[in-house]
């Protein structure tokens, strides 16, 4: 009887071992499944390396290269090897992307195409172009994307004491607005000097009013003296306070003494009223320094 025991246990534990190396067999793939398992091709396409909102000129910082199917529509997407980021750059986010949405063409404006300007002026501002000399264009060195300050010099003549005095002034008319193109050039990546003729600011509407008096002030002026010049603000340390301060006038007068002081709002004249009884006056007399 004991013999028989061993030899049943010995038969159960054969039986056991034999059915775990068979359900070990099943759980493992042949190899000829190996061999035939489908194998995806992928590709390199364009994407978001953040989050990008409307607006947005892409910089080559803001894209990144994930893999994506071969097989997939890939049409409407910037492909490894067919396109390059410089391609991208530049471009201006029509539709907002998430971080690693793949960059589609027709959610982004290159420089050149249709309604580019519009996508990259901010919400409720305007475009307006004003003219440029090498020297008042800051020699060239001023590029879409920086913020500027704009200046008007002109000459006019005024009526003092006995006689017609022209006088020359220059102002601050606009302060830290944002430069959206160069001529027709709003790439933001270029980095050598070029001289433009053309400058197109970033204003809203009041602004847009002022620019267009100075223009006109400066194409009419009969003396022929009238410019508008752009001021290079640092976009490092910038005074977020700057557009609370008031400028003042430089008048010609501040910059030689041969020219008669310009005082107070009235500039030579100081007006003065003169009550003799129920009868008022007014009368104007210069301005001493």
């Amino acid at each position: 009887m004991a013999s028989r025991k061993v030899t049943l246990l010995l038969v159960a534990g054969v039986v056991a071992i034999g059915t775990v190396m068979a359900a070990r067999g099943l759980m493992q793939p042949t190899p000829e499944a190996q061999q035939t398992a489908p194998v995806i091709q992928t590709t390199q396409i364009a994407a978001a390396s953040r989050d990008l909102p409307t607006g947005t000129i892409l910089k080559e910082s803001d894209i990144k290269w994930i893999p994506w199917a071969t097989g997939a529509d890939t049409s409407s997407m910037y492909v490894q090897g067919k396109a390059d980021l410089k391609d991208i750059t530049g471009a201006v986010v029509r539709d907002g992307f998430h971080i690693s949405d793949p960059i589609l063409s027709g959610h982004i404006a290159q420089p050149h195409d249709q309604g580019f300007l519009a996508a990259v002026l901010t919400p409720g501002m305007r475009a307006m172009s004003i003219p440029l000399s090498p020297a008042t264009g800051v020699a060239g060195f001023v590029f879409p994307g920086d913020h500027v300050d704009v200046i008007l010099t002109h000459s006019f003549s005024r009526k003092d004491v006995s006689d017609l005095t022209e006088r020359r002034v220059s102002e601050i008319i606009l302060q830290n607005v944002r430069v959206l193109a160069l001529d027709q050039r709003s790439d933001n990546q270029a980095t050598d000097p070029k001289v433009a003729q053309i400058a197109t600011l970033e204003v809203d509407e009041k602004e847009a009013e002022k620019l267009a008096l100075a223009a006109d002030m400066t194409e009419g002026n009969s003396m022929g003296k009238g410019m508008l010049s752009l001021v290079l603000r640092s976009l490092a340390s910038d005074d977020p306070t700057a557009s609370d301060k008031k400028p003042t006038p430089t008048w010609d007068s501040d910059v030689s003494a041969a020219y008669p002081a310009v005082n107070g709002e009235d500039g030579l004249m100081q007006r003065v009223q003169i009550m003799r009884g129920k009868t008022v006056t007014e009368d104007t007399f210069e301005r001493h320094r």
